[in-house]
C-alpha cells in the first residue's frame, strides 16, 4: 500500500476569485483562536543537525519543544486549497528528480486554476493566507499562526526511518490524469510506524534513511491563530480546514510516509469583534468558551462537513481516523522498473 495518495480536483468548479482585502480595512470580523494539538502517533520536527547522533525535535530558546507557526499555516492552506478551492501554487512547470531527467507538466493545469498574479482576482487560500509571486503579487494574507509550544511532551526512543523517496516525476500515470494533474498529494494515517534497525546505506556509504528522537503519541501542544477582516463565507473555510471532521486527522511534520505526525486539532477559546458593530453601537467583543466554540464550529463548518464530492470524499478516505491500514511502504525500484505503466490504485 502506497503511504499516500492524491485528492482529485473538482475541474468543473475552479476558486471563486475576489481583490484583496487592504489590512487597515476594518470590516469583517477579527479575532484569536486558542486551538490545542494532541499527537495520535509518534511526531517530529526536525531541528536538522548533520550528525551520527539521533536528531532532536525542535527547540526554543527556552528549551521548549515547538512546531513551527510556518508548517502549521503551510499545512491549513494545504487544506484550503484542496477545499476551497485554490489555485496551485507549487506543480505547473518543469521538474527534475536526482536521476529521472526531466518532466514538463507545465500546461497540466487549467489556466483557472493557475498561481494567483493579479491582486484583484485571488483565491481563497492566497486571500486567507497571503502570496509572494515575484514582482506581481505580495500580500501578507489576514490568518497569522503563532509556534506552537508543548505542553505536555511524551518522550518516544529514537528510531532509524524507512528510507524516505522523492517524488517520481517520470511517474506521469501517478501524477496524472486524463493529461491533467491527478490532484494534491495526501499522505495516509497508519496504526503503526515503519522504522528500521539501524542505517540504510549506498554501497558508496551515503546514508539513505534518517535516525530521530520523535515525540510519542499523547504530546500536547498549544497555539493561537489570529485572522482580520474575515467574512462568514472564509471564518467557515479557515474553521474547517482547522477542525476536519470528527473521524479525520491532520499530517504534520518528518517522516509522514512512516506513520508520523498524525495529529488531533481542537478548539479552546475564540474571542472575536465585529468592529463595525463595535464603533457604531458600543459593542463588545465576543468570547467563547469551549462548549460555546464547539456548537459554532459546527454550525460554520458544516456547509463543507456536509459537502459530498469527489474533492471531500478523497480527503475523508486519506485521513480517515482512525486509520485502515496497520502500515504503508513506497514500492522499491524493482516494483518502478516492471510497473513504469501501473496507477498508483495498483501499489
Amino acid at each position: 500500500m502506497n503511504p499516500y495518495d492524491f485528492v482529485p480536483v473538482d475541474w468543473e468548479h475552479p476558486p471563486v476569485l475576489r481583490p484583496l482585502v487592504e489590512h487597515h480595512n476594518l470590516n469583517g470580523l477579527h479575532g484569536t483562536i486558542e486551538c490545542k494539538i494532541t499527537a495520535e502517533t509518534p511526531i517530529f520536527i526536525s531541528n536538522d543537525p548533520d550528525s551520527n547522533k539521533p536528531k532532536k525535535f525542535l527547540q526554543n530558546s527556552q528549551g521548549e519543544y515547538f512546531i513551527q507557526g510556518s508548517s502549521l499555516k503551510g499545512m491549513l492552506r494545504s487544506v484550503v486549497e484542496t477545499v476551497g478551492p485554490g489555485c496551485w501554487v507549487l506543480f505547473d512547470g518543469t521538474y527534475k528528480g536526482e536521476d529521472d531527467g526531466e518532466k514538463d507538466y507545465n500546461r497540466k493545469l487549467p489556466r483557472n486554476f493557475s498561481k494567483c498574479d493579479n491582486p484583484d482576482k485571488l483565491c481563497p487560500a492566497c486571500l486567507l493566507f497571503g502570496i509572494v509571486n515575484g514582482d506581481k503579487v505580495h500580500y501578507q494574507g489576514r490568518v497569522g499562526v503563532d509556534d506552537a509550544i508543548c505542553t505536555n511532551a511524551v518522550p518516544h526512543e529514537p528510531i532509524y526511518t524507512i528510507i524516505l523517496s522523492n517524488p517520481k516525476p517520470r511517474h506521469e500515470i501517478w501524477y496524472l490524469d486524463h493529461d491533467k494533474l491527478a490532484g494534491r498529494k495526501y499522505y495516509f494515517h497508519q496504526q503503526e510506524i515503519s522504522t528500521l534497525s539501524g542505517w540504510k546505506t549506498t554501497r558508496e556509504g551515503k546514508k539513505l534513511n534518517q535516525y530521530l528522537t520523535p515525540l510519542n503519541g499523547g504530546s500536547t501542544f498549544l497555539f493561537k491563530v489570529s485572522f482580520k477582516g474575515l467574512d462568514n463565507e472564509e471564518l467557515s473555510l479557515l474553521l474547517y480546514a482547522l477542525f476536519l471532521e470528527e473521524n479525520m486527522r491532520h499530517k504534520i511534520g518528518y517522516a509522514k510516509p512512516a506513520g508520523l505526525g498524525s495529529v488531533k486539532i481542537e478548539p479552546v477559546s475564540m474571542k472575536m469583534t465585529d468592529f463595525r458593530s463595535r464603533y457604531k453601537v458600543g459593542a463588545e467583543s465576543q468570547v467563547f468558551d469551549a462548549n460555546k466554540l464547539t456548537d459554532y464550529i459546527n454550525e460554520m463548518a458544516a456547509v463543507y462537513r456536509n459537502k459530498n464530492s469527489i474533492t471531500m470524499e478523497a480527503l475523508r478516505r486519506i485521513w480517515r481516523w482512525p486509520p485502515d491500514y496497520q502500515r504503508c511502504s513506497y514500492p522499491d525500484r524493482e516494483w518502478f522498473d516492471k510497473n513504469s505503466m501501473a496507477p498508483i490504485s495498483e501499489t
